[in-house]
């Protein structure tokens, strides 16, 4: 059930418990937004709904359920020193849920609308984005196929809708697993969407990955099971002896907009040559001195160890290096308005 939501004057101006541990989960906030597609009608208006008791009701027909017609994005609210709210390269996120959308047949909205609901979600939700320092407040849109099918083919109707969850740290271990029998994408497959079965086919190697004592599992290419691709949510990069920064070429990997901003402070602020281009888990192990993978949940986490054919093989000294971490104050610096934007890339909230 969806119940439009209400004035938020009337709610308590600040959710008790900032001061506690903040994890990554999901968590009923005030508002979530949500419209609706049909094939004669395109999308409706769209509006604020009740996020506490929120239900979707689906038919059992519903396309998602069958053939996995969902694409979704992540991106944050921060709260800067100064009190205002701020969105890293939302527009970024609009275009790739048009291009992930795309690829699954889907009806995509507009990067307008996009962008309308998302801020009326962090408006609607102001009091749950944390203090700075403390965490921030993670948005998730959704787009799902809810049009009844039984032969294979997209829907006809679709459900777009966003909700955010105050977050905290999300990963963060420094060791990685690379498993040699399974991938996460095939050339010309869905591995460049942010599709909802790309990270449904990456949890059995996750929970292995886990289970051994790693963060996650290291994924190898499809086709000659040599070349680095990424993890199962966040994209990878090392730094070679020579300086190079080096992360995978797009094209069965997903194009991270944190990955994509990286590459642009490591070459444009710091004068670095920084490539795209394939990179041997045989050069990765032999010639890398730091790594870290990046995302907009992960932000920029560095990667000390690497499993791999069950041996552990430090990255440089075994610990965080210099250059990521230099790397990591340089894009935090920006999200918070603490440093020089000369990309446009932050958006303040208008409250």
């Amino acid at each position: 059930m969806l119940k439009p939501f209400t004035d938020q004057s009337s709610r308590p101006s600040q959710e008790p418990g900032w001061d506690e541990h903040l994890s990554f989960g999901y968590r009923e906030t005030d508002a979530l937004w949500l419209t609706r597609w049909s094939a004669g009608s395109g999308w409706e208006p769209g509006q604020l709904y009740e996020h506490q008791g929120a239900t979707l009701e689906l038919s059992p027909g519903a396309n998602v359920l069958h053939y996995g017609q969902a694409v979704f994005e992540g991106l944050k609210a921060h709260r800067t020193r100064e009190g205002k709210i701020v969105l890293f390269r939302p527009a970024d996120n609009g275009r790739r849920m048009r291009s992930s959308a795309a690829r699954l047949a889907m009806p995509a909205p507009p990067i307008d609308t996009f962008l309308r609901a998302v801020e009326a979600v962090v408006r609607a939700n102001v009091r749950w984005v944390p203090r700075t320092g403390k965490g921030s407040f993670y948005i998730r849109p959704v787009l799902i196929g809810t049009g009844e099918v039984l032969g294979v083919a997209p829907a006809d109707k679709y459900l777009f809708f966003v909700f955010g969850s105050p977050a905290g740290q999300y990963m963060g271990g420094d060791r990685v697993i690379v498993l040699s029998a399974a991938h996460r994408a095939a050339p010309h497959g869905t591995g460049a969407a942010k599709a909802a079965g790309n990270y449904a086919a990456c949890l059995r190697s996750q929970k292995i990955a886990k289970s051994l004592g790693y963060t996650d599992a290291l994924y190898l290419d499809a086709s000659e099971n040599r070349f680095i691709e990424e993890l199962s949510g966040a994209n990878f990069f090392a730094i070679l002896r020579d300086g190079t920064l080096v992360t995978p070429q797009l094209g069965s990997i997903l194009p991270g907009i944190v990955r994509d901003s990286i590459l642009t402070i490591a070459r444009e602020q710091f004068g670095w040559l920084a490539l795209e281009r394939k990179l041997a888990i045989d050069e990765l192990l032999s010639d890398a001195v730091e790594a870290f993978y990046t995302g907009t949940a992960a932000v920029l986490s560095p990667v000390t160890t690497i499993n791999y054919h069950g041996v552990d093989h430090p990255i440089g000294d075994g610990k965080p290096g210099p250059r990521t971490q230099e790397l990591l104050q340089a894009l935090e610096g920006i999200q918070l308005q603490e440093q020089p934007d000369p990309w446009g890339w932050v958006t303040e909230v208008t409250l």
